[in-house]
């Protein structure tokens, strides 16, 4: 029995994100959705949330994110 995550990009402005994941299993070829809740996290377009975002998510979802981001950080951190 194979789990699997779907992640998808809930909210994205140019200073913050959120990011939705849930939990499937594939059983004779059917994804089910396990019944957990929905995992949600939120990073923000600073140095570390950058980092954050990096250490975290597949890289799809990271380069879709910094398409709206850009190269550089919204948010001061001090």
């Amino acid at each position: 029995m194979d789990t699997t995550t779907k992640t998808t990009i809930h909210r994205l402005t140019t200073e913050f994100v959120e990011i939705d994941t849930e939990q499937y299993v594939e059983i004779n070829d059917q994804k089910i959705k396990l019944d957990m809740p929905k995992h949600s996290v939120s990073y923000v377009n600073s140095a570390s949330g950058r980092e954050q975002l990096q250490n975290d998510l597949p890289e799809k979802i990271i380069q879709a994110v910094l398409v709206i981001w850009g190269d550089e950080p919204t948010i001061n951190e001090e």
